[in-house]
């Protein structure tokens, strides 16, 4: 059963999270919450494994997918704490083999823009590469519809950092503007990181984060190693959606995706115990227990707003922060990858965190934790994370919005315009929703209700004040002549 103090609604709490699990048809997941010091909950639901019911529980391991890069930022700091690197020094200081399409933009690339996601590099199909191993094990989707959108389904798969920068130097793309003009999300970069902290640091990746955050913090199940998780004696079993049958219900899978130059965007494995010792960190100013990961005035840099993602929404280093939540501080990061949904989120002026992990990919763990931090603050429970923005002036045509909007990510949107609201069709790789209703919020903005969940999405204008861009899921996603759309399938299309 866990850790549970019956002291703040648990029974509500509980049948609200076995409501969640049953709507989005989540196998199993964990959850935990800490407030002052004390562990309040940290309990699984569900099961790590269906067929045979075993149950989830607070020990069990998963993957946390994005949260990866909270911790990567905070090996970052670590190494400027000790005086090895700036976060404003230029990206090329210690990678001098870096470089993108665009030369003259490329040397004004720092580490700041990397952990900001606002280096101007769009989303690329890499990541498909760097994990192609794994992928061809076990292949997510039909290497037909890969190929339509621009992922090449034979692509040699990228294993070394070079390998990543050699992809950067010569793939086809535009970089969305110079340095630090636009947020959108790039593992890339990430990965990039973990190149420096090697370079820098004189060690790998894995071995820096285990000496300076998982082993002093005391996260003694957590991981990079499958090897060494596999042995644990409670690993989840993945559910992910059968894509070659049209998305499909969730199956359960052994396969775990996994690369070795993008491990810094996304491939720790861990279980709630231990993320509550690192939740610790944010709320105690650096300390877990009597040990210090990291200084104050690096913390407060990191949760610091640098850049917006949208109104009223910020990205730190390596985590998303929202200065004006209910009266409250926080900062937040989610994670998802093939049997992966995962959130961690923190409240540091009131000493309040938690963190939720889920064996199944594109489900709304994030609900769960949302609910559960917002009943210890006191809050109204299902209070979002993420607002839409106050409603503007709305446009007297919808007919500039339409079109095609593509990403290398494999993010495929057909817009049609109506009188009255949009529809999108998704149609590429993991994203194949259709029909979807998006009704005008103002200031080239749309509002979506599905699953009880209200989204937002923003178009962008070029300088001319002309439709270019999508705004969505922390990406920007760029239009697309029609005319050119073939030239995906050919490896001709350029990002």
């Amino acid at each position: 059963m866990g850790l549970v103090k019956r002291n703040w609604g648990t029974l509500q709490f509980d049948r609200s999270v076995g409501r969640l699990m049953r709507r989005s048809r989540i196998p199993g997941l964990s959850l935990g919450l800490v407030r002052r010091g004390t562990t309040v909950l940290a309990r699984g639901f569900g099961y790590r494994d269906r067929a045979d019911r075993l149950p989830a529980t607070e020990r069990t391991l998963y993957g946390i997918a994005s949260m990866t890069k909270s911790f990567t930022a905070i090996a970052v700091l670590r190494l400027q704490e000790e005086g090895l690197l700036k976060v404003q020094d230029p990206l090329r200081r210690y990678l001098p083999e870096f470089q993108t399409s665009e030369p003259r933009r490329t040397g004004r690339i720092t580490i700041h823009h990397l952990l900001t996601h606002s280096s101007g590099i769009p989303p690329l199909p890499s990541i498909y590469y760097t994990s192609g191993r794994s992928i061809a094990r076990d292949p997510p989707y039909d290497p037909r519809v890969a190929r339509r959108v621009g992922i090449d389904p034979d692509h040699p798969s990228i294993d070394t950092y070079a390998g990543v920068m050699e992809y950067l130097r010569k793939e086809r793309y535009r970089l969305l503007g110079p340095p630090g003009q636009f947020f959108s999300y790039s593992n890339e970069g990430f990965g990039l990181l973990g190149a420096i902290i090697e370079r820098v640091s004189g060690r790998t990746y894995e071995s820096y984060l285990e000496e300076t955050i998982f082993r002093p913090a005391g996260m003694s199940s957590t991981t990079f190693d499958t090897g060494i998780m596999l042995r644990s004696p409670e690993v989840t079993t993945l559910y992910s959606p059968n894509w070659k049958r049209g998305k499909g219900p969730l199956v359960a899978s052994e396969d775990w995706w996994e690369d070795t130059c993008l491990r810094a965007a996304g491939a720790i494995r861990t279980n709630i115990v231990d993320l509550l010792r690192y939740v610790e960190i944010y709320l105690r100013e650096g300390k877990v227990g009597n040990e210090r990961i990291l200084g104050r005035t690096s913390l407060h840099e990191m949760l610091r707003p640098q850049i917006e993602i949208r109104p009223g929404l910020f990205y730190g280093y390596g985590i998303a922060v929202r200065p004006d939540y209910h009266g409250q501080y926080l900062a937040f990061h989610d994670g998802g990858l093939k049997g992966v949904s995962s959130e961690f989120a923190v409240f540091p002026r009131a000493e309040v965190g938690g963190a939720v992990l889920a064996n199944a990919d594109l489900v709304p763990s994030g609900l769960a934790l949302q609910e559960g931090l917002n009943r210890l603050l006191g809050l109204e429970p299902r209070l979002p994370f993420i607002d839409t923005p106050p409603a503007g002036p709305r446009p007297a045509s919808l007919r500039e919005f339409g079109g095609w909007y593509c990403s290398g990510e494999g993010i495929w949107v057909h817009v049609t315009p109506h009188r009255d609201h949009l529809t999108f069709d998704f149609r590429g790789i993991e994203l194949t929703e259709r029909d979807l209703v998006w009704r005008p919020h103002g200031d080239d903005g749309f509002t979506m209700r599905q699953r009880g969940v209200t989204s937002w999405v923003k178009f962008l204008r070029d300088r001319r004040g002309r439709i270019d861009a999508l705004h969505l899921g922390w990406r920007v996603v760029r239009k697309r002549d029609p005319r050119t759309l073939a030239r995906a399938r050919r490896g001709l299309f350029v990002w």
